[in-house]
């Protein structure tokens, strides 16, 4: 993964030579925005967090915008959006401009110059085997600025269909306080009206699709711009039929990241052990920003979100006891079923979305599409079981390498750990905890800190582990108990 293209490096840099472009643009404004700021708009503090963090996209400020004559209300953003940035011209980044302030949340458009559009349709080669098509490129794009530029107190309105197509974005870092389920609240509340608006709006395009885009509305010219790559002639209709929000997820890889320090290396071992490329282990921050709590409706557990029927292949579960858990003994079961996957499907692509949409599935995709390209698939297969996160899965994956490649410009100083120390010993019978941590002289957190496919509750209660359960202890500790080391 050291690989890293002269397009990615130049991407980094224009996105700093970009901000500055922007803040040049805000300053350019700022007499218009305090004129109309003064007006009866109600004073807000501003926060520092969400977009703020890192190197993610500043913001220009949005002043309250005049009535213009034949234009709506919903459309006055728009107007101001396309007089701004007519007059500034950001390269190779897409980066968000306030069109709207509300006392709980701004509303932000995403301005792409026209370099940045063309930019995000170029393919990339990330490392010597994954590398981003052309046809994956902006769908590539979009998720990895999900990743890296927009936190969880940014919710993106976009298409299902057309993902890289963002109409807006709800910035609520004004109350970042709430908790994840309040925000989602406030979220549907705010975007119920939008939707039903970019509905109708869609379908009046669909209709004059063939006008001249100087004839459109503000709102109409704007996403004209942003779908102008597609050339499906239904693109509009598909538009009104899926629309959707994603939330941001830059603080969770941040934390993530935190978290992966201590397994990173344990793991990528365990995925050269079965012969499957090392970077393909950053698959558990797709499944789970590497959220060691991580616990799904459909019953998966663990950062690789491994489901229980899997687990059951390739891992212990019992009462008190999780190998899914075990973010080292998870990979090992993850390596194993992806590589199940690829002499399968003999493509990494599919292999990998195959991890989420099962493989006999990804075989039916192929049988009908005739291809084994996932971009073909993904254009051409119409499934019900092949829906939003089927059809993304890849391009994530792809958006989350990008992403952890540039970590250290993305996420700067990030906390790390050392990499954990231990050994691991197969237990030759069942032993009770009280056994283990008599003969080993570890304490009930050394046990917890190195083992966390054993549940708290049950090593505090003196649970017994099985024969054959690989326990990991504190270095040099093995020898302190007749136990066959694995």
């Amino acid at each position: 993964m050291k690989n890293i293209s002269e397009s990615k490096v130049k991407h980094i840099v224009i996105l700093a030579i970009s901000l500055a472009l922007l803040n040049y643009a805000v300053g350019k404004f700022s007499k218009y925005n305090k004129q109309k700021m003064s007006a009866a708009q109600p004073a807000i503090i501003s926060s520092d967090e969400g977009l703020n963090e890192g190197i993610s996209p500043s913001k220009s400020e949005a002043p309250s915008i005049k009535k213009i004559k034949g234009v709506s209300e919903l459309e006055e953003p728009s107007r101001y959006f396309l007089d701004i940035t007519s007059q500034t011209e950001m390269n190779y980044e897409c980066l968000p401009i306030v069109v709207e302030k509300k006392p709980k949340y701004d509303i932000d458009f995403l301005h792409c110059s026209d370099a940045a559009l063309e930019q995000d349709g170029k393919s990339i080669e990330l490392t010597k085997n994954f590398r981003v098509t052309e046809m994956l490129a902006r769908r590539y794009n979009f998720w990895r600025r999900v990743y890296s530029h927009f936190s969880s107190n940014q919710y993106l309105l976009h298409l299902a269909e057309y993902p890289e197509v963002v109409l807006e974005i709800y910035d609520l870092s004004k109350v970042s306080d709430l908790d994840y389920h309040q925000k989602r609240k406030l979220v549907r509340k705010i975007s119920q009206k939008r939707k039903y608006y970019y509905r109708k709006l869609f379908k009046k395009l669909h209709k004059h699709r063939n006008d001249d885009l100087n004839s459109f509305s503000p709102d109409m010219q704007r996403i004209a711009r942003l779908m102008g790559h597609i050339s499906n002639k239904k693109k509009y209709r598909i538009a009104s039929l899926s629309i959707r929000t994603q939330t941001g997820q830059r603080n969770y890889i941040e934390k993530g990241l935190t978290q992966a320090s201590k397994y990173i290396s344990a793991i990528e071992s365990e995925f050269k052990k079965v012969g499957i490329p090392s970077e393909i282990s950053r698959l558990a921050f797709v499944e789970s920003s590497f959220n060691l709590q991580a616990h799904s409706k459909a019953g998966a557990s663990g950062v690789f979100q491994i489901m229980p029927s899997t687990g059951h292949q390739y891992l212990k579960i019992k009462t008190g006891i999780d190998e899914r858990n075990d973010p080292i003994k998870a990979a090992r079961a993850a390596a194993k079923l992806l590589q199940l996957n690829y002499k399968i499907t003999k493509r990494w692509p599919l292999a990998i979305t195959a991890y989420n949409h099962g493989v006999g599935s990804i075989k039916r995709a192929v049988k009908k599409t005739g291809s084994y390209e996932i971009d073909v698939i993904i254009d051409r297969y119409n499934h019900n079981s092949f829906g939003f996160a089927s059809k993304n899965f890849y391009a994530e994956f792809l958006a989350m390498l990008g992403t952890l490649h540039e970590a250290h410009l993305l996420f700067p100083g990030n906390l790390r750990y050392d990499p954990l120390a231990f050994d691991t010993v197969k237990l030759p019978r069942t032993y009770s905890m009280h056994t283990i941590r008599k003969k080993y002289g570890v304490t009930n957190q050394q046990i917890e800190e190195l083992n966390p496919d054993i549940s708290d509750w049950y090593i505090k209660r003196g649970g017994v582990l099985p024969k054959g359960f690989d326990l990991k202890v504190p270095v040099e500790k093995e020898s302190d108990i007749s136990l066959s080391k694995s």
